[in-house]
């Protein structure tokens, strides 16, 4: 089932020589942690004149897609996806 959320959280990210977008690690959202082990997909979306980088990522059991605005440099959990019908 598919959670929509849209909510501002905090992130830690891996940034790696050769990498053009940071990587996101982990996520505290609502007081708890979720660490990825997995990013599925990075897309590059523009809105006006802001670059949001668009993550679909995976902690093993559930999927999030994060949005990262690189004019603010703020993150949001856009969506949680427990992987079950709805």
């Amino acid at each position: 089932m598919t959670d929509h959320i849209n909510e501002e959280v905090g992130v830690l990210a891996i940034y790696q020589p050769g990498q053009p977008n940071p990587i996101p690690w982990k996520v505290k959202w609502k007081q708890r942690y979720f660490t990825f082990h997995q990013v599925d997909l990075c897309h590059p979306v523009w809105e006006g004149k802001t670059l949001h980088y668009v993550y679909s990522v995976s902690n093993g059991t559930s999927y999030f897609r994060l949005d990262y605005n690189t004019r603010s440099q703020h993150w949001f959990l856009m969506e949680i996806n427990d992987g079950l019908p709805n």
